[in-house]
């Protein structure tokens, strides 16, 4: 799994972060998927999936994807308008 792109923002709340990771599979490198996931203050990641064209594919991610996931979101969030917004330390939840 290869990162494009990381965007991020709030909703209309203030209180859910949208994040939105174009991402390419070395198996599928002309295709870009979109790994969404909602942020919420208190470090929580829920939400996981893997988005084509704008329908879930019911993705499963591996265990070392979702580490993937997280330390992207990490860094990325380190160069953008939202550095500070979350109050503590990310932690994926798995549901």
């Amino acid at each position: 799994m290869e990162f494009d792109y990381c965007q991020m923002e709030a909703d209309s709340s203030g209180d859910t972060l949208l994040i939105d990771i174009g991402c390419k599979f070395t198996d599928e490198p002309d295709e870009l998927y979109v790994v969404q996931l909602k942020g919420h203050k208190d470090g929580r990641l829920e939400e996981l999936r893997l988005v084509f064209n704008r329908m879930d594919c019911k993705y499963n991610f591996k265990p070392e994807e979702k580490a993937a996931v997280l330390q992207y979101v990490g860094e990325a969030l380190d160069s953008s308008e939202y550095a500070n917004w979350f109050q503590g330390g990310l932690t994926l939840i798995d549901e």
